[in-house]
């Protein structure tokens, strides 16, 4: 799957996938290598039948992948630096590795506006989160 995955710009729509053991409780989706896997058939199902604001919020982690230079492995890697990077941070903000991830800020910010990726080849907004120190995420992040 994630050898043979196709790169980020040759992906218009992700079909989503049940993978119970692959999602940690409390997340409702992850994207993987061009994939929704979901916890069961039946968010798998819903996913792929409607495009509702969980679905966008993984389509924005599609486009995020195109501006790392158009690969999953840059997408990832990065991901991890920054989720790695925002841990210290735990002791502030519950989960903050997670929730101070400059990707996941601009998926959260954005995942309520379907027509946020209309038009766009790439989501980039997360590269002014990256600029910003993790008291002024977390400060943003609960305000």
């Amino acid at each position: 799957m994630m050898f043979r995955a196709p790169r980020p710009s040759q992906i218009d729509d992700m079909g989503a996938t049940a993978m119970p053991f692959f999602i940690r409780k409390g997340y409702d989706a992850l994207t993987f290598f061009g994939s929704i896997i979901t916890h069961s058939q039946q968010e798998a199902e819903a996913f792929n039948q409607r495009f509702g604001s969980l679905k966008n919020h993984e389509m924005i982690h599609l486009y995020q992948a195109r501006a790392t230079n158009d690969s999953w492995w840059c997408f990832y890697a990065l991901y991890l630096y920054y989720w790695l990077c925002a841990c210290r941070y735990c002791f502030r903000v519950k989960n903050a590795g997670y929730l101070l991830n400059p990707f996941e800020m601009e998926a959260y910010r954005h995942m309520n506006d379907l027509s946020y990726l209309v038009g766009k080849q790439q989501a980039t907004e997360w590269r002014r989160y990256a600029k910003m120190s993790l008291r002024q995420r977390a400060e943003l992040m609960l305000s």
